[in-house]
């Protein structure tokens, strides 16, 4: 069976691309998912913790459903491939490599369904990093997901740093992240 991605290189790096549309079906999950979340968001008055953690549990349960019979011991590179070809670009994210490591990868995501069908860019990215996050420490429970530029603060590209093993200051990401979106909702 062919895969539904290619790599290609870019100054060395691998460039992932997906050659098959999205999935009609992925694409109303990871929106469903995504109002749910929007609504949580509404009901608590702007509470963004509640919008991280329906994207955690929506990114445990697409792993659960998807990945967790794949293998035991995932290395990252494995795990990567997999979430692109099987849940990421069948929901219409198209993301690339841009750096690799046994321990982390940085990742840049280019487009996003999310992005593009909501007027609510900073929760869909909000959302996106917490199904993220879910996804990898589902795989890697020591590992942090830390983000870097953001489509929803204008940058052309949203960065991710999956990491296999978290640090003492990577701990703290995921509150940085928070704070990032409730300061910009201030605004």
């Amino acid at each position: 069976m062919d895969k539904p991605t290619q790599q290609q290189t870019s100054q060395g790096s691998p460039v992932g691309f997906s050659t098959q549309p999205p999935s009609d079906e992925m694409v109303h999950r990871v929106s469903t998912a995504f109002h749910v979340a929007l609504s949580k968001l509404v009901e608590t008055n702007g509470n963004v913790e509640r919008v991280v953690q329906t994207g955690e549990a929506f990114g445990r349960g697409l792993f659960a459903e998807f990945l967790s019979n794949e293998t035991d011991e995932w290395t990252l590179q494995q795990w990567i491939d997999s979430v692109m070809e099987h849940i990421l670009y069948p929901m219409g994210h198209l993301f690339t490599t841009a750096e690799m490591t046994s321990d982390h990868a940085r990742s840049l995501m280019i487009q996003s369904s999310l992005d593009d069908s909501s007027d609510e860019s900073h929760v869909a990215s909000l959302f996106t990093y917490g199904f993220l996050r879910g996804l990898l420490l589902s795989a890697f429970p020591k590992g942090e997901l830390l983000m870097g530029s953001t489509m929803a603060l204008g940058d052309p590209v949203t960065e991710f740093t999956f990491k296999t093993t978290s640090s003492y200051t990577d701990r703290y990401e995921r509150s940085r992240v928070k704070n990032m979106f409730t300061t910009t909702k201030k605004l």
